[in-house]
């Protein structure tokens, strides 16, 4: 039996920049404009802000941000696990345009009412969540 006390346990301050520098990765593949970005994170778009993030890998200490880049992760979980030989689908992904999603893309879906911009993230993790079980 493994004592789970033994076993050491990152700081949340660790798990911030692991978070950060997977936003950026991701950011990166899938070609995020600073807009684009700035609704993912649920931050006003800040040319000076998103640069001075972005060249620490880091994001926003906020607990809301965190769990917005979780969910990013787990979208791009889903889509790697759908798509697992051909990332050039997984990357485009997020910027096609899908009936399941009214004609939009995903990021049009999650960019079109900003406030709501984390229920939508939620919606398109749990929806591709679904998929992957289903399929």
């Amino acid at each position: 039996m493994i004592k789970t006390d033994s076993v050491p346990q990152p700081s949340q301050k660790e798990l911030h920049c692991v978070l950060g520098k997977a936003f950026w990765n991701l950011a990166e593949h899938y070609k995020l404009t600073q807009k684009e970005i700035a609704v993912l994170l649920g931050i006003k778009e800040n040319r000076y802000r998103l640069t001075q993030l972005k060249q620490k890998n880091d994001i926003p200490d906020d607990p809301d941000k965190e769990l917005r880049v979780s969910h990013m992760i787990g979208i791009h979980k889903n889509l790697r696990v759908l798509f697992p030989h051909n990332r050039e689908v997984v990357y485009s992904w997020f910027k096609t345009r899908r009936e399941l999603l009214g004609g939009k893309s995903a990021m049009e879906y999650i960019a079109e009412d900003p406030m709501q911009s984390l229920p939508r993230i939620f919606s398109i993790r749990r929806l591709l969540d679904q998929i992957r079980v289903s399929g």
